[in-house]
């Protein structure tokens, strides 16, 4: 039976097999009575029989144009003979193709969580996946196909993306889009075969992707809302009254299932499907709204253990949401939070991810869409890489890698993540860096944290101002009306040699009304109002005057509602550059960024790096340009002084020979 081969090969990553041939595909021209789609009607398998040995079972499909189709990667090369069951009964027609021949080997296996390293992927044929790239969830108007947007992703070494079954473009199989005569109980045939070109696109190009079978607004009233306008909301002639109740309703559940087997049979033989998303974002459903969190976690926990029950290849299962629900998390193979902070690489570099499990950034963005993109970009995947992320942070905004060309970002970072063998390195941890350079520099740092409590409210400068420290402020300084997220004002200490000023950069203020104060040494230097309004107000900079010697700074909102922080900065309180690192005794992997304002080049030396004495290859890259070049040192009492900075971001790569 089908279960007892999924549950051998289910058991344990250490029992799957080291090769895997094919795919290949049997083709039955029959069709059934009663609605394909629904196993209850049209339970439809194949059994593929080697010439030795035991059949192997798969489920089948109806593909939409008149033949059922099932799919074989097999662990055995060989020949197969494929014969058609029909719930439970052997069907007389023969398969298209005759004979089927899984010679072929895959060349890359299925990706599962590392059984010995919790923090890293590894694909059942023994190669380690770090996954990197950006989202690319739906296609655009009037924009760069996504089949042709996949092959350049191949071309600039990215091996991850995501994409969702969105209704406006045509791939959710439950929402026909002009087509009112599709029969409301069967799945839409152009949207399942929309997501065969794009699954056969990710194969060709060797893209991973994230399969997402539901987003939050399908299932909103109140964000992304296309609640109202649901084929199954019963305003609309449906059978859901309330969007909550989709976690609940039998017959939800049942066409939930009815997709996520279609989807298992049809698209499940791919290699580079890395993983089965169940939803986009859950936090917004308006289940979530009506206090339904156990509803929405068994949902998942159902879900999941139905996908592992049917899928042959064991693909993982996750979701993606905010991390304050642990038995949400509990039934997924790895975690996938997102963020749109004011400072990514502090969002990123700074997050507590579980340590039981996988975890990257599934989507990320400046929380203004503001900003460099290039910067914003390699912020995110570098802040992953140093944090040790199970795979860098993905960037939401596909149309920008096209429009501002990011793609070489990505060709740099991926010969980085190959050059360092980053993969490898599963237990390399962060390393606490002092930098120190000839000439002093602006200060600025951002907030890290997105519309959540903050953890921090002090910060001692300028050795707190690093992403470590800021990844725990919240970039909204609360007012009243949520002074248990914002407790206290946020206060800053630091010694300075000489009077400069601080300058507050705001992204925006709630239209519920503000009240921004800036105090320094007990006096204020801005005290501004935003009263209530219509909408939410714009940014702005407010700027203040500080004293040499001791200084305290208070920013605090004594308003009803949210402000909203972009940056501090204090001039001439930083050093010209900073360093980020991630090593281990004989292998580090080091990122300097030059301050804003920095243009020529500067030396720095760097304490808190220990390196056991060798020989190495020190590979240099200027992120920006691509450039790279190697060196080999002979390393003593390792000490890195006076080391030239002669871009604005650069990354280094130390390994053992």
């Amino acid at each position: 039976m089908l279960t007892a081969v999924i549950a051998t090969i289910s058991v344990a990553q250490s029992l799957l097999p080291a090769k895997w041939y094919g795919p290949v595909s049997a083709t039955f021209n029959v069709e059934f009575d009663g609605n394909p789609y629904d196993p209850a009607e049209n339970d439809v398998r194949v059994k593929f029989l080697p010439s030795k040995g035991e059949a192997i079972e798969r489920l089948a499909y109806f593909d939409g144009h008149g033949a059922w189709k099932a799919t074989l990667v097999a662990p055995i090369a060989g020949k197969y003979q494929a014969t058609l069951y029909r719930n439970g009964r052997k069907s007389s027609e023969p398969a298209e193709e005759g004979v089927i021949e899984a010679l072929e080997p895959l060349k890359e296996g299925f990706i599962h969580p590392d059984t010995a390293a919790k923090n890293r992927f590894r694909r059942d044929t023994g190669q380690p996946y770090y996954p990197l790239g950006f989202d690319l969830g739906w296609q655009n108007a009037n924009f760069l196909p996504m089949t042709e947007q996949i092959a350049k992703m191949g071309k600039n070494g990215v091996n991850w993306t995501r994409i969702w079954s969105t209704s406006w473009d045509g791939r959710n199989p439950w929402w026909p889009q002009g087509d009112d005569f599709s029969p409301t109980n069967q799945l839409w045939v152009p949207a399942l075969d929309k997501w065969q070109t794009l699954e056969d696109a990710c194969d060709s190009n060797r893209v991973n992707f994230q399969f997402v079978l539901f987003n939050h607004g399908s299932f909103s009233s109140k964000v992304n809302p296309n609640w109202p306008d649901h084929p199954w909301n019963a305003k609309k002639g449906g059978f859901l009254k309330d969007a909550a109740d989709f976690f609940t309703d039998a017959e939800a559940k049942r066409r939930t299932k009815m997709w996520l087997r279609y989807a298992v049979a049809r698209y499940g033989a791919s290699p580079h499907l890395m993983s089965w998303e169940l939803f986009n974002e859950v936090e917004w459903v308006d289940a979530r709204y009506a206090n339904r969190w156990g509803d929405i976690s068994a949902w998942h926990k159902e879900m999941a253990e139905y996908l592992r029950s049917i899928d042959p290849y064991h693909h993982m299962v996750t979701t993606s949401s905010a991390m304050d629900q642990p038995a949400l998390w509990a039934a997924m193979d790895y975690v996938q939070p997102h963020t749109y902070p004011s400072s990514v690489l502090a969002a990123i570099y700074g997050a507590d991810l579980p340590k039981d499990k996988p975890g990257f950034f599934g989507e990320f963005g400046s929380g203004d869409g503001a900003g460099d993109p290039h910067k914003v970009v390699r912020d995110g995947m570098y802040g992953a890489m140093l944090a040790n992320q199970a795979g860098t942070g993905m960037f939401w905004y596909w149309d920008a890698v096209e429009n501002s060309n990011l793609y070489p970002d990505f060709a740099t970072a991926a010969k980085i993540v190959e050059a360092s063998g980053l993969a490898d390195h599963p237990t390399a941890r962060k390393l606490d860096l002092a930098i120190s350079t000839a000439g002093s520099a602006d200060l600025t740092f951002a907030p890290g944290g997105g519309w959540e409590a903050t953890k921090r409210t002090r910060l001692a400068l300028p050795q707190e101002a690093g992403p470590a420290f800021v990844s725990g402020i919240s970039s909204y300084l609360q007012g009243t009306n949520h002074r248990d997220m914002f407790p206290q004002p946020l206060s800053l200490t630091f010694t300075a040699p000489k009077p400069g000023r601080l300058r507050l950069t705001t992204t925006g203020t709630s239209k519920g009304g503000a009240a921004l104060k800036i105090t320094i040494n007990g006096k204020v230097e801005v005290n501004e109002n935003f009263p209530p309004a219509s909408e939410d107000g714009p940014g702005r900079t407010f700027e203040a005057p500080y004293p040499a010697g001791p200084v305290t700074v208070e920013i605090a909102n004594d308003g009803p509602d949210w402000v909203r922080v972009g940056s501090v900065t204090i001039t001439g309180a930083g050093a010209q550059a900073s360093a980020m690192g991630l090593g281990e005794s004989d292998w580090l992997l080091l990122r300097f960024l030059r301050a804003d304002g920095v243009s020529q080049p500067v030396t720095a030396s760097v304490a808190g790096i220990s390196l056991s004495d060798g020989d190495y290859d020190v590979t240099t890259f200027d992120v920006a340009s691509g450039a790279e070049k190697t060196e080999r040192k002979a390393v003593k009492g390792f000490k890195l002084v006076d080391w030239p900075i002669s871009g604005p971001d650069q990354v280094l790569v130390f390994k053992r020979r």
